[in-house]
């Protein structure tokens, strides 16, 4: 396992002047990239807690010097050194750190990626987090970590056409790891290869087809007609492709959705609901309550407060990083 950082001499400090201190709006962390850039890398040493948070930017850790823990949907991800764990943009995370340690924070804008085909197929956008071990990706371990380590060297060097490199890299990182999950689902692995690209192909369709619809009536049959496999066929595929059944993945997408049109001042929860493919405000009320734990108008209070105070940023003072 990989547990040092590359030995190039980098100057970790110097690429990040510029930043002052953490800003935040209840729970959401704005200001995260320099004017004109959508990269932010972090050599972190603090051994402060960050409490749960969300941003735009995806979150890539990767603990160099002893562990670091990662707490996503309740759960804690005890991340070991040369260990790679990513967080999706928007998706709500605590950070716990050990008494001493080292850690690369990498944040990335990776809304840009969104019109690229098969991008919801990816493994962040799909799940929400990943946690690459080098047991869990051991074929294609190796070369991922050396494409994080040829991303954080082009950061702190900040070469020519620096942040063109680091998407590249991060482009084929995400490529390896997906591919490397395909060949471990059964439906791929016991099929021939003509077979495995027509099932890669039509539920990635579905995903595409459900980010496009899911604002509308959609069932089951709609869907499984849509995909060309028998409504059966189709429930035990796209479990297996998911790890989620239908149902449970088109809610999740209509939530996410209603998440960020919650911040928005100018809607009202009913159309909050109807906006976010809810049937009724009851319906909405009853699932968002049950999957987020408070209701929409409590979700709502996190990023706005009473008048003029709804809108105004509070910034917590970080003398060094940012997570």
């Amino acid at each position: 396992m990989k547990t040092r950082k590359d030995r190039i001499d980098l100057n970790f400090y110097e690429q990040n002047a510029d930043f002052r201190s953490r800003v935040l709006v209840a729970e959401k962390e704005n200001a995260i990239f320099a004017k004109d850039t959508s990269v932010r890398i972090w050599y972190n040493v603090e051994v402060m807690d960050f409490s749960a948070h969300w941003h735009d930017a995806m979150e890539i850790i990767i603990p160099i010097e002893n562990y670091y823990d990662v707490v996503v949907d309740n759960v804690s991800y005890h991340v070991q050194p040369g260990e790679i764990f990513m967080v999706s943009p928007r998706k709500m995370h605590a950070l716990h750190a050990p008494s001493s340690g080292a850690r690369f924070v990498c944040l990335f804008n990776v809304d840009f990626f969104a019109p690229i085909k098969d991008y919801t197929g990816m493994l962040f956008v799909k799940n929400g987090f990943i946690h690459v071990t080098p047991e869990t990706y051991a074929p294609v371990y190796s070369e991922v970590y050396d494409l994080f380590t040829q991303i954080w060297n082009e950061y702190f060097q900040s070469t020519e056409f620096y942040e063109f490199s680091i998407y590249s890299n991060l482009l084929k990182a995400f490529t390896l790891l997906t591919r490397c999950q395909l060949s471990q689902i059964h439906l791929f692995t016991e099929s021939s290869p003509n077979k495995r690209r027509d099932y890669f192909t039509r539920l990635n369709g579905v995903l595409e087809y459900i980010d496009e619809h899911y604002t509308d009536d959609l069932s089951l049959d709609d869907v499984a007609e849509f995909s060309g496999f028998s409504k059966f066929h189709f429930t035990r595929l796209f479990k297996e492709y998911m790890d989620s059944t239908f149902y449970d993945y088109l809610v999740s997408r209509r939530l996410k959705a209603a998440e960020i049109l919650l911040s928005q001042n100018d809607l009202s929860i009913t159309d909050v609901a109807l906006q976010s493919g809810f049937s009724s405000i009851s319906t909405f009320n009853r699932t968002f309550k049950a999957k987020k734990g408070c209701t929409p108008g409590d979700y709502r209070a996190l990023f706005h407060c009473v008048n003029d105070a709804h809108s105004k940023a509070v910034t917590t003072e970080d003398t060094s990083q940012v997570i």
